[in-house]
C-alpha cells in the first residue's frame, strides 16, 4: 500500500478513537465523580531505513503515523460542592472509591450521592447497596443520620457502621462504575460530608479538542483522496505510453 495513504488512514483511525473518548468525556461533564479519560500514542509500523537497498549503512527510521497505545484515566479531583443532604459524601483525596453491591458483583464509584431505601439500607441512585469496609451492606436503625469525615455513620449519636472507601487498580465498565481485582479498604479515608464531587471534565477544553480532531480527520480524508487521484493519474500516464 502507498505509504502516504497508509499514514493518512492511520491518522483517521486514531482521530476517530480520540473523538470517541472526547465525546464520552463531554457526555459525562455533569456526572458526579466522573474522571475524564485520555489517550497515549505510539508510532505505527516503524521501519529502519538503510542505504543500498537495505544492505548499506543505517539511515534512520520512519513511522507510518500515530496509533493508540492505551487509554488512561485522569484521577485529578473535581470541584467539591456542599449539598446539605445528610447522606451525600465526597472523597477529598484523588484516589479512592465507594463500593456497591450490584447484580454483576461489587462495583466501585466516586459518586457519593446516597440515600436510604425502604429497608433503611444506604443505597446509591440506582438502589444498589453501598458497602462498608467488610464489603457488607449498611443497614441503619431509625433516627437522624450523620456521616463523619472518616465515613463513620452515626444514628442518634451512636456509631452504627462505616462507609467503605477502597483503593486499587480500577477498570471502567461504563455507567460511572469500575471493577477492581485488588481493591483494599483505606484505613483513614478523607471524606467531605453533605457534599458531592463534580466531574473533572473541562467542557471547554474537550470542545476545543473535538473541533481540532474533526479538522484533523477531514485533512486526513483529503490527503487520502489527493494521493488516490495522483496514483490514478500516474497509472493513466503509464497506460498511454
Amino acid at each position: 500500500m502507498n505509504r502516504g495513504v497508509y499514514s493518512a488512514a492511520t491518522a483517521m483511525a486514531t482521530a476517530q478513537q480520540w473523538l470517541d473518548v472526547v465525546a464520552n468525556n463531554l457526555a459525562n461533564a455533569s456526572t458526579t465523580g466522573f474522571k475524564r479519560d485520555g489517550l497515549t500514542f505510539n508510532d505505527g509500523l516503524v521501519r529502519q531505513m538503510a542505504a543500498a537497498g537495505g544492505t548499506g549503512p543505517n539511515l534512520g527510521s520512519i513511522g507510518s503515523g500515530s496509533v493508540v497505545k492505551d487509554v488512561y484515566t485522569d484521577d485529578s479531583p473535581g470541584v467539591i460542592t456542599a449539598t446539605g443532604n445528610a447522606l451525600d459524601v465526597a472523597i477529598r483525596t484523588p484516589h479512592g472509591a465507594f463500593a456497591m453491591q450490584t447484580a454483576g458483583g461489587v462495583r466501585f464509584t466516586r459518586d457519593g450521592s446516597f440515600q436510604l431505601d425502604s429497608q433503611r439500607r444506604i443505597v446509591d441512585k440506582s438502589g444498589q447497596p453501598v458497602l462498608n469496609r467488610q464489603l457488607q451492606p449498611i443497614t441503619l436503625p431509625q433516627g437522624a443520620v450523620t456521616v463523619a469525615e472518616d465515613g463513620s455513620v452515626t444514628v442518634a449519636d451512636k456509631v452504627v457502621d462505616q462507609i467503605g472507601v477502597f483503593d486499587g487498580s480500577f477498570s471502567k465498565q461504563g455507567g460511572n462504575v469500575s471493577t477492581s481485582a485488588n481493591a483494599q479498604p483505606i484505613d483513614t479515608p478523607q471524606l467531605v460530608p453533605r457534599s458531592l464531587e463534580a466531574s473533572n471534565v473541562n467542557a471547554i477544553e474537550e470542545m476545543i479538542a473535538m473541533i481540532r480532531l474533526n479538522r484533523a480527520f477531514e485533512l486526513a480524508q483529503k490527503s487520502v483522496q489527493s494521493q488516490d487521484d495522483s496514483t490514478e493519474r500516474l497509472v493513466s500516464s503509464l497506460q498511454n505510453r
